[in-house]
């Protein structure tokens, strides 16, 4: 993302990268039958109509945009049965029983730390959608410049 003045060169160089790099996303249109239950279908139907509308995402993604929904899927179940369990359970050890902390809560940690990762791959992040607004400002302001001349 570059800043400042650039020749007709530079911007046509540029567009033409921005082109290169840009796929279609008709492979987005329905969710794959590897998502692992319902909650994940619709999560992908609700995040590629949001991420079409800014322009952000195409079939190259899907694998990406797949496995945040599987583990946003999995938290989700994993948060469900942590409302009614305790956070803490006995274990049984050689030396008595001691109390440790659910199960639960470290699949649901993992499955967190999985959703994360994948968002900032996806556009999901708000740092990821402004570096996408920049890159698309930037594109608008040279448009404007090719066709209007530096103002």
């Amino acid at each position: 993302m570059q800043k400042g003045h650039l020749k007709v060169v530079d911007m046509q160089r540029r567009k033409q990268e921005q082109d290169l790099v840009t796929v279609d996303s008709d492979q987005l249109q329905k969710p794959p039958a590897w998502l692992v239950d319902a909650n994940a279908k619709k999560e992908w139907k609700r995040l590629v109509t949001e991420l079409e509308k800014i322009e952000i995402i195409g079939n190259l993604d899907l694998n990406n945009l797949g496995a945040y929904c599987n583990a946003y899927a999995h938290y989700r179940k994993a948060t469900k049965e942590l409302k009614d369990a305790p956070l803490t359970v006995e274990k049984k050890t050689k030396y008595g029983t001691q109390m440790t902390p659910n199960p639960l809560i470290g699949i649901q940690a993992k499955y967190l730390d999985e959703m994360r990762q994948y968002a900032a791959l996806c556009g999901l992040t708000i740092d990821s959608r402004l570096k996408a607004g920049a890159a698309k400002v930037d594109k608008q302001e040279d448009r404007i410049e090719r066709r209007f001349g530096a103002i």
